[in-house]
């Protein structure tokens, strides 16, 4: 019986961010994308179960990993298997500075906002650097405000799951750029090493968006977890 990979996009994003990944994993799996706008990660994670199977894989970039992880957590009889890409277990670091950021979109300052952490999303100097900056700015500018805030009020409110980790016995993928601004490839390797069936991949000359930026290695990677794991 084949499998689902309920896809999340990251902050801003929608199933563009995979859309690369199709050819390489259509022989595989069932693809979806759950896209959630919600303003906390309790209302994302019952709003994805809700739309998914009664069992599936779980796929996360960022914010979305974020969310593949608390789901997981929430229902592992669920998710058979889970990948995260560039996204921690940890708290927020600074929840005021992810307030203003709310705040900022909600008067008047999404163009500001999205530019300035394209300026940070992917590695510029990589093949695919500013082809990636652009591709996540107009995917915000698609989103548009109000959803952004509330994706940016539920990041302003994590809380640390890195104690719960052990407790995760499915298969885990965590795919990382080693230049990733925002979660950095240590991460990864944590999470990996946390779980009780972690494998860590590392992306050289890649930051934050390795879908986008190297496609055919992360659709590669993606295979030959699914394969050994499944």
């Amino acid at each position: 019986m084949r499998k689902t990979l309920v896809m999340v996009p990251a902050f801003g994003c929608d199933g563009g961010l995979y859309a690369p990944l199709a050819p390489a994993l259509s022989a595989h799996v069932d693809e979806r994308v759950h896209v959630a706008t919600e303003d906390r990660y309790e209302k994302m994670v019952a709003g994805l179960l809700a739309a998914a199977p009664d069992t599936f894989i779980v796929l996360g970039t960022s914010m979305g990993g974020r969310l593949a992880l608390e789901v997981t957590l929430a229902a592992p009889q669920r998710v058979e298997g889970l990948v995260i890409i560039g996204s921690g277990a940890g708290p927020v670091a600074d929840q005021a500075a992810g307030l203003r950021r709310s705040t900022r979109i909600r008067a008047g300052e999404m163009e500001q906002v999205l530019a300035e952490m394209g300026n940070m999303i992917s590695h510029m100097p990589g093949p695919r650097g500013p082809e990636t900056r652009e591709a996540f700015i107009h995917m915000g500018r698609d989103m548009g405000a109000e959803s952004l805030a509330r994706q940016s009020d539920a990041l302003a409110h994590r809380v640390d799951r890195w104690p719960e980790l052990p407790g995760i016995a499915c298969p885990v993928l965590c795919l990382w750029g080693v230049h990733d601004q925002f979660s950095p490839a240590a991460d990864g390797r944590r999470i990996a090493e946390a779980v009780q069936k972690g494998t860590y991949v590392e992306l050289a000359e890649c930051g934050h968006f390795p879908t986008l930026e190297y496609p055919d290695a992360a659709a590669a990677a993606l295979v030959r977890w699914l394969q050994a794991a499944f």
